[in-house]
């Protein structure tokens, strides 16, 4: 090796040893997977019917969970219930006609997680146990044409879906912030 060489592999390695030392890491790198995260799922339905577990499922899938086919044998325990999908007027016109209207998607979400060596499925449910839900929501306003009602209903189809999909990453960094 010439001298050239040489100084170019010190500047390399006192470069890295730099970057590495401020905790630079490349995106993605070091990230864990959701089952190492949160162990194995149970995920279940409180309340009425509610229509974001199937995407959740679905989202939870996408972050490698695992799912416990039994609420026992899971280390943490999702319960989500208490859905509501809401529209109220936002605001009127001079005319006193509605020219806005704000939608509301909301659902309770409940996790229990292992402690102490038991598993979170076989933790008793009492007043001592059971923590309280956290409402997690998502809210959009849209302004409103009475003169295209048409366009104006698929608009709101097209935002409730979008509030859906929002209020699903909600819940998804809720559960594995809960977590770390």
């Amino acid at each position: 090796m010439n001298k050239r060489q040489t100084n170019l592999l010190l500047l390399i390695l006192c470069l890295t040893t730099v970057v590495s030392a401020c905790g630079f890491q490349f995106r993605g790198s070091g990230r864990q997977s959701g089952s190492v995260v949160v162990g194995q799922v149970f995920i279940e339905e409180s309340g009425g019917v509610v229509s974001v577990v199937q995407q959740l499922r679905k989202a939870l899938t996408a972050q490698q969970v695992q799912f416990a086919a039994f609420r026992k044998d899971a280390d943490t325990v999702i319960s989500v219930g208490n859905e509501v999908l809401s529209r109220r007027v936002a605001s009127i016109s001079a005319s006193g006609r509605v020219s806005e209207y704000e939608l509301l998607h909301a659902v309770d979400l409940l996790t229990l997680r292992s402690r102490e060596g038991v598993k979170a499925g076989e933790i008793p449910l009492d007043q001592k146990n059971l923590p309280n839900p956290q409402t997690v929501s998502v809210i959009r306003d849209y302004t409103y044409d009475e003169t295209d009602v048409l366009a104006k209903n698929d608009e709101e189809q097209i935002l409730r879906g979008e509030m859906k999909e929002e209020l699903v990453r909600h819940l998804v960094l809720r559960i594995f912030a809960g977590a770390l």
